[in-house]
């Protein structure tokens, strides 16, 4: 990778964060904080925490998350949609919006020029409020957790929630700065739809059980979950083969051979499951520390990114890919089928999407069976003359012996097609 990409990589990182820092130092001074970055809603969650001793994973649960991606999905470029939720504890002598046809959520076109009387109500609210929560020497504090004393039984539980590439770079005391990079990786999005008659313990023992099993499926290539959220009325795991310190070869080969064993498992064993997308590119993206100093997270973010989840949400029920992850896997072409092309929000050009049928069992002519991964080195074929010199004439015999220029050779040594 050249140094522009580095030097690119840098100013990138630089303008995340201080895009980003601004929107989470204002939901910090009132007393919120970030879980995921997207959508706007309010309502009753309930905090999730999966995983097993070794890594561990925090989400939310309730209809406030799945109104937040309705409205998510209903946004455009610039807009603010309320949730129906947020739009009813909302002051509405402040707010002018706009409806949206058949639907609940609103959007907010502007805040009005309210009265001096309803200003100074709401202005002193806000002053009571600060001065509620940042008082004394923490007025410039933002987040109390963030001032609290070494404790090593603390750590250790927290580290369970970081990944292990991350707490490696945080052991040798490097600066955070040098886990941002552009890096060539394979991005797996899971989405879990479940039944509607779900309620929150059975999303709980599904999406431990996803988890648990989806960990041990993609650690054998160096595989990791980097979040796990609720989307859409579903639950989404994020999956990156490649990230720096993981790179491994035939890493699109191995996603798609991961994908389809945690669609098939997810499919037939987890508990009032519903349908199961998975979705699968290749390219470059943008790996590192992205939000304020004070909250921050390792994540992944580029083109390729936001084509998977889109490839997730719009090919539903199977394991789809990109061109590239198709041409990078080298598997046989039977394993896939080209899909219809349909627009995806937000996706320019994402060119063939194909699905991946994955193989249940080996394919077999005769009695041989059928390479799993496409090669270079294929035998040539209808080229006897070149091979031996003078013209060859094959038959296949009743005992399984194949007939060559009046010579029987043994079947063995012959593969698929009749090629020495």
């Amino acid at each position: 990778m050249d140094t522009s990409l580095d030097h690119g990589t840098e100013q990138l990182t630089q303008t995340l964060n201080h895009y980003v820092g601004d929107i989470v130092e204002e939901v910090l001074i009132y007393g919120g904080d970030i879980l995921n970055f997207a959508g706007l809603s309010a309502g009753h969650i309930s905090k999730v925490v999966i995983g097993d001793n070794k890594h561990q994973y925090f989400l939310v649960i309730g209809r406030a998350v799945d109104e937040v991606w309705l409205a998510q999905n209903l946004a455009k470029a610039s807009e603010v949609i309320l949730s129906p939720k947020c739009w009813e504890l909302c002051n509405r002598n402040m707010i002018e919006i706009e409806t949206i046809k058949d639907q609940r959520s609103v959007k907010a076109r502007y805040i009005k020029n309210i009265s001096e009387i309803e200003f100074d109500e709401f202005f002193w609210k806000c002053t009571e409020y600060l001065q509620h929560y940042l008082t004394g020497e923490s007025n410039s504090i933002l987040r109390a957790t963030s001032t609290l004393s070494p404790n090593d039984e603390l750590e250790k539980s927290l580290r369970k929630y970081v990944m292990r590439n991350i707490l490696e770079k945080i052991d040798d005391n490097q600066p955070l700065e040098y886990l941002s990079e552009l890096q060539l990786v394979t991005i797996v999005f899971v989405n879990l739809q479940f039944d509607e008659s779900a309620n929150t313990l059975h999303l709980c023992k599904a999406i431990h059980d996803a988890n648990v099993k989806i960990s041990n499926i993609i650690h054998v290539f160096s595989g990791k979950i980097n979040k796990v959220f609720m989307f859409d009325k579903g639950c989404t795991f994020l999956c990156v083969f490649g990230l720096p310190g993981d790179k491994q070869a035939d890493e699109s080969a191995h996603a798609l051979d991961s994908a389809f064993k945690i669609f098939n498992f997810c499919s037939e064993m987890l508990m009032k499951i519903k349908l199961v997308s998975i979705g699968v590119t290749s390219g470059p993206v943008f790996c590192g520390v992205v939000g304020h100093h004070v909250r921050h997270e390792y994540t992944v973010i580029g083109q390729k990114v936001n084509l998977t989840a889109r490839m997730m949400m719009y090919y539903p029920g199977l394991v789809s890919c990109d061109a590239v992850t198709y041409a990078n896997s080298r598997l046989p072409h039977y394993f896939f089928e080209e899909l219809p092309w349909t627009e995806m929000k937000g996706v320019v050009n994402p060119g063939v999407v194909y699905h991946y049928l994955g193989i249940s069992e080996k394919p077999m002519i005769g009695q041989a069976y059928l390479t799993k991964e496409r090669s270079e080195y294929y035998h040539l074929l209808g080229r006897w003359t070149e091979l031996f010199g003078t013209p060859v004439d094959l038959s296949l015999g009743t005992c399984g012996a194949v007939v060559a220029a009046g010579k029987r050779m043994p079947k063995e040594e012959m593969d698929v097609g009749g090629n020495v």
